[in-house]
This record gives C-alpha cells, structure tokens and sequence, in this order.
C-alpha cells in the first residue's frame, strides 16, 4: 500500500467487511479480461457468502479461476477545504467456490438473510434453495484504507 498513513489493521478492515451489505466482486473473465459486478453480501463463518443464479458470467468465470477480489467501500464526504474524500474501504482476497450442497446454502442463505433483512423469516423450500446459486469466498487476507 503506497499509503501506509492511510492503512487500516486487518481485524478493523473485516469487522468493516462484515457490516457492510454491498459491495464489488473482481475476476477474471474467461477470456482473462477483467471483471466486476455489485453484488450484496454477508459474512459468515469468516466468508463472504453471494448469493446469485446459477448460470452466467460469474460462474463461469468461477469455475476457470477460482481467485477473487471483493471490495466495500464507503465515501463519508467531500472535504472541499482540502480537497479530499473522506472515505473507508476494504478489499478481501481469497477463492470462490460455488455451494451445492442443499443443507449448507440453506445455513448460509438463512445467515444472509438475518444479515440483509433483519426480522425477516427465511421461507425457501428445499427446491428453491437447490435452484438458488450461491458463492462462498474463503478469504486469505484483508486490506483496509481510511482518510477520516
């Protein structure tokens, strides 16, 4: 990090992570061209778990190279007396994995959903659940920055 005034501890960085409820997943394409595409989040068990279908670019890119970068991000404001942005940020880099077994997604899904919609009832039916892809980042480090 050029930046080392800005650096963030690792443990700041994922408890950031984890508040966090959208963020930017990174891959390579199939054709190794970059990509990344928004996406909501949650972190459970100290993964990041995406739920989405389960056809399309990101599997496929998935399945041709598992390495990832999911980046949260927040901008708090624009300082114009110093022309800066006050900001946090935090970027996660692990391996993906698609979920298939139809128990541990339930979990997962169930997690994600006390996460992003407190109070709601998780009402999938086992086959919803098969038909719903979900991917599971295991994380290998974290990077955090901050300008507050």
């Amino acid at each position: 990090m050029r930046r080392v005034d800005r650096e963030v501890a690792s443990d700041e960085a994922m408890r950031f992570l984890a508040e966090a409820a959208d963020g930017v997943l990174s891959m390579a394409g199939t054709d190794g061209a970059p990509y990344a595409v928004p996406v909501n989040h949650a972190v459970v068990d100290g993964c990041i778990v995406i739920h989405c279908a389960r056809q399309g670019q990101k599997i496929d890119n998935l399945r041709a190279d598992a390495r990832v970068c999911y980046t949260v991000y927040r901008a708090t404001e624009i300082d114009f007396e110093e022309l800066t942005t006050r900001y946090m940020s935090a970027c996660a880099f692990g391996r993906a994995e698609l979920v298939e077994d139809v128990a541990v997604k339930r979990q997962l899904l169930e997690r994600m959903t006390e996460h992003l919609a407190p109070g709601a009832a998780f009402t999938c039916n086992d086959e919803q659940v098969a038909r719903t892809g979900l991917i599971r980042i295991w994380i290998d480090s974290v990077t955090g920055k901050a300008n507050r």
